[in-house]
This record gives structure tokens, sequence and C-alpha cells, in this order.
């Protein structure tokens, strides 16, 4: 942007500009199908249109200010789309939008120019400052967008800021606006790589990172760490008595509680109702410490459930949870987790072989009564080998008599 804002607005620049605007517009659209981000796709489609708009109106600048002020708007109203799935459906609906707003925009810009000249530069007085309606709409759409992205921190929400600052950056160099809109383009399609990016390495449930995540946090450990393998305690009964939707939000809670380790543990949801914690060049002892902290946490944190009931819509077994002994009215309870912690034993020992001891402390953890923490560590496994066989030679005689 600040090498395109001291760039002349050369002519012989500006075919180019137009060839690559419509090179990354088109490969930004494909991309966000390809990737199946519906947001990214209307916002290609929006740029698109406006593009054209660009092209075939008239090179008036106020006349750009509206229409600038009108991809504001389309922007915001992507607000609006939920970017879990793609929709073809929702897409035709807003090509047909597009294609209605730009025409009626593009004969009511040649129909009374003096008109749209006199509403939009109406100026409104503020306590500090007098705008005029165009740049109020703006101002608004862009705060729209920046409330989303600090509340979700979704990608394609930032893109959509910053394409709107790099065109309305263009309004003050007409001459590249070509090369503005290209830009614009090419943020959006790196924001839909972001979010796909995002998907691949996160669990769309907790936040927490994922499986892969967590495959490539433990190719980079060092030779000190320790790894902590954590399971809610009763999950299973717990879902099937105040269903799958409080399961959900017991799994959200444990992962919010397990974000909050310190030393720089990191968390990661492994699937299911397990997760681990991993902690880089730090001790056995101390992550024990951290991690009893957050088992703690998790205990305390009581909150109230409601059974399936609750829910408007009548499926057949929830008609029947009374006698399945659900619960339907709200309900205030706490959920634990039990966990396995290991650390090396030997250098370049490999990491399966800590997360196999990590498992079988959890193992254990669970059979001695859950919501602890128990350690296993190979070094004290050697050490306590030699008993075994007299433990064994002991219980024989026993067993005979």
């Amino acid at each position: 942007m600040a090498a395109l804002n001291f760039a002349p607005s050369l002519a012989q620049y500006q075919q180019s500009a137009r060839l690559l605007a419509v090179l990354i517009l088109a490969g930004c659209t494909l991309l966000a199908a390809r990737l199946h981000s519906l947001r990214g796709f209307l916002a290609g489609l929006s740029l698109a249109s406006y593009f054209a708009f660009i092209q075939f109106s008239s090179s008036d600048p106020f006349v750009s200010r509206c229409a600038t002020t009108l991809l504001a708007c389309d922007f915001a109203l992507l607000l609006l789309v939920e970017d879990v799935f793609f929709d073809w459906q929702a897409v035709m609906w807003w090509a047909g939008f597009m294609a209605v707003q730009w025409t009626s925009f593009t004969a009511f810009s040649r129909w009374d120019p003096a008109m749209l000249g006199s509403v939009a530069t109406k100026q409104f007085i503020l306590p500090f400052a007098s705008i005029g309606p165009l740049e109020l709409i703006f101002a608004l759409s862009v705060i729209l967008l920046l409330m989303r992205f600090l509340l979700f921190s979704e990608a394609v929400g930032a893109g959509l800021v910053w394409a709107l600052v790099a065109i309305s950056a263009g309004l003050r160099n007409l001459g590249l606006a070509e090369a503005y809109i290209a830009l614009s383009g090419l943020v959006i399609g790196i924001c839909v790589i972001e979010r796909s990016h995002w998907i691949a390495y996160h669990d769309e449930l907790t936040g927490l990172p994922g499986r892969r995540a967590f495959n490539e946090a433990l190719a980079g450990l060092g030779a000190v760490y320790g790894i902590a393998i954590v399971d809610v305690d009763h999950f299973k009964k717990f879902n099937d008595t105040f269903g799958h939707e409080t399961g959900d939000q017991v799994l959200r809670k444990v992962a919010a509680s397990l974000s909050k380790v310190g030393a720089g543990g990191s968390a990661y949801r492994c699937g299911g109702e397990e997760f681990a914690l991993v902690f880089p060049e730090l001790g056995l002892e101390d992550c024990k410490y951290y991690a009893e902290e957050v088992r703690k946490s998790i205990e305390e944190d009581t909150f109230f459930a409601r059974g399936p009931s609750r829910s408007n819509r009548e499926r057949p077994e929830r008609r029947t949870a009374a006698a399945r002994g659900r619960h339907s009215s709200a309900v205030e309870t706490s959920v634990t987790v039990s966990i396995g912690l290991s650390e090396p034993a030997r250098p370049n020992q490999d990491v399966q072989e800590v997360i196999a001891a990590a498992d079988k402390a959890l193992y254990n953890a669970k059979h001695l009564g859950r919501n602890r923490i128990e350690v296993f560590s190979p070094r004290q496994a050697r050490t306590a080998k030699p008993n075994a066989p007299k433990a064994a030679v002991n219980k024989a005689p026993a067993s005979k008599a």
C-alpha cells in the first residue's frame, strides 16, 4: 500500500494493473470455493462486482467514493453469514443481490447525479468533526467489522477490514484503482488460506490446537520435557445424563482451563474427551505442580447443567428422559479430570514411549479413584523391576493354600 500510494498513475501501467486485478480476484474467489470459505467467496464476488462497476462507470471521484461506501456496507452485511459450511444457494442469492445493487446504483448515478451528490455531500455536525453521510457509513461499517474481529478473531473478518483500507487508500489515486483492488483481493485470499490453516490445526469445538499441532509440537521437543494426558472423568455418563449439548459445554470449559496452564505449557485436544499438556524444558516435579493447578481449577469450576428436555425439539429419546434417569431441570454440578504424567528417562528417547508411559499413569489415576494426578517415570519403573519376581513368588503359595 505504501508503494502504491507514492506510485505515479501512469497510463501504460493501467492495463497491466487491470489484468492483475482480474487474475487475483478470480484466483481469490476460486480459492475460497476450494477451501469452503463462504464468506471469503462472497467477499470475492463483492470485490469483482465493485471492480466491474469501476471499469464501466465514469471516473468521477465522487461516484467512486459512493461505490466504495456501498462496498463497505456489503462487507458489513457479510457479518450475518456464518462461515461454517459452503452453501451454493447462498452464493446464488448473493450474486443476484450484487447484480441488482450495482445495476441500480449505476442507473441512479447516471440518471440524476446532482441528486446523488446533494444527498451524499450533506454535512452532519458531530461534537468533534463535520463529516458527510459517506464518511459516517464507511466508518460505521469498518467499526462493525473490527468489533467482529476483536470478538471472534476470524481471519476472513480481518481480511475484510484490510481490503476496505486498501480500497479507500486507492481513492487518493484513481489512476491506480485497479492495483488497489488487486491488493484487496490478495489480502482476502491470504486470509482465506489463514482460515484453512487454523481449521487444520485447531479443534473447532474447543478452539484448542488439535492432533496435527500436537504431533508437530512433539517433533520439536528437546531432551527435557514433560507430557500429561488428561481425560474427563465419567464423560460418557455425563453425556447420557445431561445430553450432548451440555457435554460439549463441558469440553469447552475443560479446554478453557487447560489453555491457562502456566510455565509455558501448551494444551491440545487429542480427540473425544482426551486432552494433552506439553511442557517443554520443564522437569517432572514442576510439570506436576502446574498440572495440579489446572486439575484443581477444573474441579472448583461449578456450573449449571440442564437436561436435554429443555430443548424445544421433541425427540423420542428425550420424551423418555425421565424413565432413563435424566435431569430435566438445572443442576449445579462440576466436572473432574484424571491426569497421567511422564517424562523421558534417557536422552533421545522416543517421544511415543513417553506418551505410552503417560497413558499408563492415566490408567493408574482412574484405577485409584479419578480426579487425581499420577506420575509414571520409566526411571522409577526400572528400579521397581527387581521386586516383581519376589512378589510373584510370595503370591504363589498363598493361592495354593
